[in-house]
């Protein structure tokens, strides 16, 4: 009798253990719409300049490494810059710039042994990847493919694309661009940003506006 009770507490630990381990290595994919922004400011030559960050949204996936500390997701985000109102001197260049900034709370870096028979590390890193040519007709300059140490308490800013404004009215937009991190042990946040910049003969100005911050 003593035997059996042994026994069954064997198997529920191993079942208990079995579970926490699915938990750790299957996360359902799920998706968020993030909210716009917009910021709108008056520059010293009297130019309106305006900002808006919008159709955010994250679609999270299971990594296919299939480890506890990778995550993996595909993100959209579209930012545009707008020139109007009666500035005083001409405008000589613009550009508007979008992209996130991403951090990992709990870095591995130097390596992480589970009880569940393997080991994790050495470093975390950020990959992101986007299909389209980094060609884009010189209008416009995109970083499809990009590798980053991450490091607790430090946050890495990655621009996707930058296009100069040929008019008083521009946008980027990039759509399901892949990001993935590994090694990461934390939870993983990131916040999108966009920024429009203009300058004349006399002044230069940038607006920038932040989203929501997210989790990866």
């Amino acid at each position: 009798m003593k035997f059996a009770r042994i026994r069954r507490s064997t198997i529920l630990g191993a079942t208990a253990a079995g579970l926490v381990a699915s938990s750790l290595l299957a996360h359902p994919a799920s998706a968020d719409t993030v909210a716009d922004k917009a910021r709108t400011v008056e520059t010293d030559d009297g130019w309106l300049l305006t900002v808006t960050k919008t159709a955010e949204n994250l679609d999270r996936y299971p990594a296919l490494s299939a480890t506890p500390t990778s995550r993996e997701g595909f993100v959209s985000l579209k930012a545009i810059a707008e020139v109007t109102g009666n500035g005083r001197a001409p405008i000589n260049a613009g550009a508007v710039t979008y992209g996130y900034q991403i951090g990992c709370q709990v870095d591995v870096s130097t390596g992480l042994t589970l009880g569940m028979g393997f080991t994790i590390g050495p470093n975390a890193s950020l990959n992101i990847s986007w299909p389209p040519s980094v060609s884009v007709g010189g209008q416009a300059s995109i970083a499809p493919n990009i590798s980053t140490t991450l490091k607790p308490g430090t946050i890495s800013t990655i621009t996707f694309g930058s296009k100069p404004l040929a008019a008083q009215r521009g946008s980027v937009t990039a759509e399901q661009v892949e990001v993935k991190v590994d090694a990461c042990m934390g939870p993983v946040t990131m916040r999108s940003f966009a920024t429009a910049a203009i300058s004349t003969n006399t002044a230069d100005n940038s607006v920038t506006v932040y989203g929501d911050p997210i989790t990866l």
